[in-house]
This record gives structure tokens, C-alpha cells and sequence, in this order.
């Protein structure tokens, strides 16, 4: 496989301009989506993680991890779920000094309105392109991932496709 020149002459920005233009057009239309819900792209994601573990809760450090965020950013964001009265907070049995954060009833609907909106997008994107074009999108994820030693919750990383498309 063919590599690009990777000096002064290779071309500025021809992987990370693309990436962060297409994370934050595809935030801009998750928002777009869920304006009715009342909840953002990230909101939308931390609902109907929390939802998906609410037999157990979720601890405040995996809503960092998962958002990648700051913790500042974090606590604002969980503010504003538990005014609107769509989380709440439970003490972690197994470490008296955390909190276990669970959805309510509202929650719990609104984060699977959101996870349903964005999979139709998910699959709206997955059908304008081929599993060579997945295949290369991975490959751009492990080349970003070896490069710059991060590794993000499986939430957040493309996986690789499964069934067969041309």
C-alpha cells in the first residue's frame, strides 16, 4: 500500500481538518435533531448511556471518559439533566464518597428518542458509503489512535463494518 510523503511537501491537514470538520458537522445535525428533545448532542449520548446501565448506574468519572470533556464541563451538563428532571443521583454502594447517576422515567424516553434519531443517521451515513470506505475509515482511526497513544471508550470509536456492502 502506497503511503503519502510525510514532509514539507505532503499537503497541511489533509486528516485532522477533515475529521474535526466532519465531528462538527455531524454534532451541528445531532443537535438539529434533538432540538425538540430539548437536549444536546452530548445530553442525548449521556441519556441513553445511563439508560443502558440503569440496573447498575453510572459513576461520574465514565460520563468524562465517555464525553471526553472536562469534569467542570461535565458537572454543568449534569446540572441542567437533574433540573430538567432527567437524571438523577444515588449514592454508590461500593464507595460511600461517589455517586451513581440513574435516569428517570422522562429520561430514560427521551435518551432512546435521541439514540433512535441518531442511529437513522448512523444508517442514512453507512448507506452513502462501501466497506472499502469503512475499511479506510479505520485504518485513519488506528493511524490517529497509534499516533497519538489514546484510546477512547469503544462508544466512542468508529467499529469496523461487519456485513458485506459494495
Amino acid at each position: 500500500m502506497a503511503r503519502r510523503p510525510a514532509g514539507p511537501r505532503a499537503s497541511p491537514f489533509r486528516i485532522l481538518s477533515p475529521i474535526h470538520q466532519a465531528n462538527r458537522q455531524a454534532s451541528l445535525r445531532i443537535d438539529a435533531l434533538l432540538s425538540d428533545l430539548e437536549v444536546s448532542a452530548n445530553e442525548g449520548q449521556l441519556l441513553a448511556f445511563i439508560a443502558a446501565r440503569q440496573d447498575v448506574g453510572v459513576p461520574v468519572t465514565a460520563v468524562v471518559r465517555l464525553l471526553g470533556v472536562p469534569k467542570s464541563t461535565i458537572t454543568s451538563l449534569l446540572k441542567r439533566l437533574e433540573r430538567a428532571g432527567l437524571i438523577h443521583r444515588g449514592q454508590n454502594p461500593n464507595d460511600a464518597r461517589s455517586q451513581l447517576l440513574f435516569v428517570t422515567d422522562n429520561g430514560a424516553q427521551t435518551g432512546q428518542a435521541a439514540r433512535e434519531r441518531v442511529q437513522a443517521l448512523e444508517h442514512r451515513l453507512q448507506a452513502r458509503v462501501s466497506d472499502a470506505d469503512m475499511r479506510a475509515l479505520a485504518r485513519v482511526v488506528d493511524a490517529v489512535t497509534a499516533e497519538t497513544g489514546i484510546n477512547l471508550p469503544a462508544e466512542n470509536v468508529p467499529r469496523r463494518p461487519r456485513g458485506r456492502r459494495k
